[in-house]
């Protein structure tokens, strides 16, 4: 597997990387995915690579009343930082709607796809997400980096609008299609419909922060801010809410089988 947004030498490293946190933690990493702005598709020349997965312990490890670590953390250098979360982490934050867990899994660059396990999590992460929670989670975000813009005046990072339109857009998704929202950007785009000005702000914005720092800045960009507040200007909704119960007891059923690799799950 490749990207555009990774080098293959930054690839392979990766991926030994990932062969290096199983070897030494005992583990089976489920799925692996880039965060941040190379999956979000905006990323700098300098942008770092955010490599997150999801591993599984052998069964036995889950068979004790003190449970080990639920992360492993692999802070490497300004380039590349690696860390991932523990399954039963993982389906704990699932119950909870947790936003950034349905972005892994909806990650566009994928440096290992996890098969029939990444595919059940998802199909479970969507059908339990709580929208009215993540509403909020991506109204909370797209607000503190409007404040962001407001307080930089005509000096605004690329970086900062960038982030600021994708918590936007995803709450756009949420509110119009009353489901979770994908990761990226021109997948948002995509499900959407912007209108002209908006649509080539964001190309220029793009296009720009590919060539530029993480620190570089640009002057207020009206059809830009324009997005952001209508955005804004909706109140988090109260959607309809899912049976808890139903989605626990699935999760259960899925962390056994994982754990267990039974049937098609099987590494």
């Amino acid at each position: 597997m490749s990207d555009i947004n990774v080098s293959p030498a930054m690839w392979t490293r990766i991926e030994a990387e990932l062969a290096a946190v199983e070897r030494e933690h005992g583990v089976r990493i489920l799925f692996a995915i880039e965060s941040g702005s190379r999956a979000w598709r905006f990323p700098s020349r300098d942008s770092d690579h955010d490599v997150r997965f999801v591993y599984v312990r052998p069964a036995r490890d889950y068979l004790t009343v003190w449970p080990g670590r639920d992360v492993i953390e692999r802070p490497l250098d300004a380039t590349l930082d690696v860390n991932g979360w523990d399954l039963r982490k993982a389906l704990q934050l699932l119950l909870r709607s947790n936003a950034v867990l349905i972005e892994w899994l909806t990650s566009p660059v994928r440096y290992r796809d996890g098969g029939a396990a990444a595919a059940r999590l998802l199909e479970l992460a969507r059908d339990g997400a709580d929208l009215t929670s993540l509403d909020y989670h991506y109204d909370r975000q797209t607000r503190r980096t409007a404040e962001e813009i407001a307080a930089a005046g005509e000096a605004v990072r690329l970086k900062t609008y960038c982030y600021a339109l994708r918590t936007a857009m995803a709450a756009l998704w949420l509110r119009r299609r009353r489901e979770p929202p994908p990761m990226d950007l021109p997948s948002l785009r995509a499900g959407l419909m912007l209108n002209a000005d908006a649509s080539a702000a964001i190309d220029a914005l793009v296009a720009r922060k590919a060539d530029a720092s993480e620190g570089d800045t640009t002057a207020r960009i009206a059809a830009l801010d324009g997005l952001i507040e209508a955005a804004l200007a909706q109140t988090p909704q109260r959607i309809e809410a899912i049976a808890r119960r139903e989605v626990a007891t699935r999760a259960d059923a899925l962390f056994a089988s994982i754990v267990r690799g039974e049937g098609e799950l099987r590494p």
